[in-house]
């Protein structure tokens, strides 16, 4: 652990458990919104001694220390972190290195868990074979405002919406869980380096990605990921993120975020640069922004923003940000 990433304990009654999955909570600037995930974590139908709750606090600014202080002393499996380098892979990947569980749970900071959520993961690890190398569930959308009416099908996977259906079952390439709702097996995650520090959010930036480049790297491996329809979550998505503009912007990142993928992955450049042309000149999306309906003409303007941020990090950004995230 470097000098950056402070612990602090709850109490003495830490080192007694020996827990069988960690829950990971990595937050920035979201108290408010933290207090939902924490309390859902005290009604957990899962008996506390079989899980501990790793709370990463990505240097926030706003009371989320006090927040977790506080939760302290209805949660004794609670373990406080401050990682002062900023992103949210890093916050991730100290999760995990500090997590004592054999098995490591995702949770967003403005994510509520159902009842049963950690004992559905946890039976599914230990009775589904074979043993599969990640889980994933529902996550339902809470909207602070009431859906957007533009709002699409195919633009759930922005806001991190997950329903693939009532009944459990083995995911296929390329249906992967996302990260309000992502359970994995820790050493699997630990061999492969965590997630990739030059993806994901950090602060304001909305590069992503980087869950789907690890499940990827996980799935050439021979892993396998399973989907519990039972183990849900509510996600809070937020009124600002219900404007088209947040939607445009987002997509825009999106696409710029697979183009870093592509090239940590070793696509080549020809390839990529096809790709970009590919993409940009889909005939039904370039008729689609004429489109008088505003369902469609907002999903054909996300859908070419996504191409033009892939264009813009092929063409002119073909490098890589620090593994570091500086």
């Amino acid at each position: 652990m470097d000098n950056e990433t402070q612990t602090i304990p709850k109490n003495e009654s830490e080192n007694i458990s020996n827990p069988q999955i960690s829950v990971a909570v990595c937050t920035y600037n979201r108290a408010d919104r933290l207090v939902s995930a924490l309390d859902a974590l005290i009604t957990q139908s899962l008996p506390t001694e079989k899980f501990e709750i790793i709370l990463v606090d990505n240097a926030s600014t706003d009371n989320t220390k006090e927040v977790c202080a506080k939760y302290q002393e209805k949660l004794s499996n609670l373990h406080y972190i401050y990682e002062s380098v900023q992103g949210l892979s890093r916050a991730r990947n100290t999760a995990i290195n500090n997590a004592r569980g054999k098995y490591i749970s995702y949770l967003d900071d403005d994510a509520i868990p159902c009842e049963i959520w950690l004992a559905e993961i946890l039976q599914t690890f230990e009775i589904v074979t074979p043993m599969p190398i990640g889980i994933g569930g529902p996550i339902y959308p809470l909207w602070e405002m009431g859906e957007p009416e533009w709002m699409q099908s195919e633009m759930d996977f922005l806001f991190s919406i997950i329903d693939y259906g009532k009944e459990s079952h083995w995911l296929k390439f390329p249906k992967f869980p996302f990260g309000a709702n992502m359970s994995y097996q820790r050493e699997a995650i630990l061999k492969v380096g965590g997630f990739d520090e030059s993806l994901g959010r950090k602060g304001g930036s909305l590069l992503s990605c980087e869950e789907y480049l690890l499940n990827k790297t996980l799935t050439k491996q021979g892993g396998k990921f399973y989907y519990n329809s039972q183990a849900s979550v509510q996600h809070w998505i937020s009124k600002q993120r219900t404007d088209s503009n947040w939607l445009i912007r987002r997509s825009y990142w999106q696409g710029r975020s697979e183009g870093v993928v592509d090239k940590i992955v070793g696509k080549s450049l020809k390839r990529q640069w096809w790709d970009s042309f590919d993409k940009a000149m889909n005939l039904k999306r370039i008729l689609d922004l004429w489109s008088p309906e505003s369902k469609i003409n907002i999903s054909a303007k996300a859908w070419r923003a996504r191409c033009w941020g892939y264009f813009f990090q092929v063409w002119f950004h073909h490098t890589l940000p620090s593994k570091k995230g500086e």
